[in-house]
């Protein structure tokens, strides 16, 4: 359903705007439990890498990394290559380098070559990715801590638990049970594998970044939370939680149940009016919604 917005903006340059970097800030400085759950699970530094360390690749654009003697990658991708040990080389123009020895199951053998990193400077690392694939002890990690849990979930922004991870509509604010966490992409390291508490056992799956690295904009903190979110707006009713759950939006809804349903929007202008103050809020897929006096008056879907 969309109701197109017609209103005529005046004097927007002189009204208070809140930017997305605003908005990230104010929420930042409310801390929750949610944010510390998995803080302890990050990469590990690559002096400390273990012979045998896995990698999941998971994007055949592996072959950019290896160099020669590299046996043929076309077949890697949704399979695992295994650390075998660093040794120390000489770049091209001379500087010191290190070179990283993989193995697949099969027996093929790969080389990653790291310029301007030799053995030393390399044990220096905090930590190091392997492009084009997810770390298996990470996901290891996330899986022994998520595993068998209750949560209640954030994002609409699901996936059917199949080969081609489909994107789905999902539900927002319903309990969920994760039943695995396996390796996802290269951005979004893990797959979390779920059904909903309630109905049937349909699996559904959750990427989630894990760490401070890449894609961390897809933290624990932002797809689930520990409590039902239901418990803290009993004003709301039933039939307005219904569209919340569903993303869903009609006009009289308030600030709250808006982004309840729609999640903190990208930007928000404030408009004084004759009647009282006017508020647009924009979300980056075209999304927004106007205001009067706290309550949804016109909205774009």
């Amino acid at each position: 359903m969309c109701i197109g917005a017609t209103s005529c903006f005046t004097g927007v340059e002189s009204t208070p705007r809140i930017d997305a970097s605003t908005v990230r800030e104010q929420r930042a400085a409310d801390p929750v439990a949610e944010a510390s759950y998995l803080a302890d699970i990050k990469p590990e530094a690559p002096a400390k890498w273990r012979v045998g360390k896995r990698f999941h690749v998971v994007d055949d654009r592996i072959s950019l990394i290896f160099g020669p003697p590299s046996d043929p990658t076309d077949k890697l991708v949704g399979h695992d290559i295994i650390y075998l040990g660093t040794d120390g080389a000489t770049s091209l123009t001379g500087n010191d380098a290190s070179v990283m020895r993989f193995a697949d199951e099969h027996g093929g053998k790969y080389y990653y070559r790291i310029n301007n990193y030799g053995r030393e400077r390399l044990d220096t690392v905090s930590s190091l990715e392997v492009p084009f694939t997810v770390d298996l002890d990470l996901v290891s990690a996330v899986n022994t801590k998520m595993q068998g849990q209750h949560f209640y979930v954030r994002t609409p922004s699901w996936y059917s638990a199949d080969t081609a991870l489909t994107p789905l509509s999902g539900l927002r604010h319903v309990r969920i049970i994760v039943d695995s966490v396996v390796a996802g992409t290269a951005d979004f390291p893990a797959a979390v594998c779920f059904h909903q508490a309630s109905g049937n056992d349909k699996k559904y799956v959750l990427l989630m970044s894990v760490g401070k690295g890449r894609g961390a904009t897809r933290t624990f903190d932002s797809l689930f939370a520990f409590d039902n979110p239901r418990n803290r707006y009993p004003e709301i009713k039933d039939d307005v939680w219904e569209l919340i759950t569903r993303s869903r939006v009609r006009e009289g809804m308030t600030r709250d149940e808006c982004r309840l349903a729609l999640g903190q929007p990208s930007d928000i202008l404030r408009i004084p009016t004759y009647g009282g103050m006017q508020e647009r809020w924009t979300y980056t897929d075209g999304i927004y919604l106007i205001f009067d006096d706290g309550f949804l008056t016109k909205y774009r879907r």
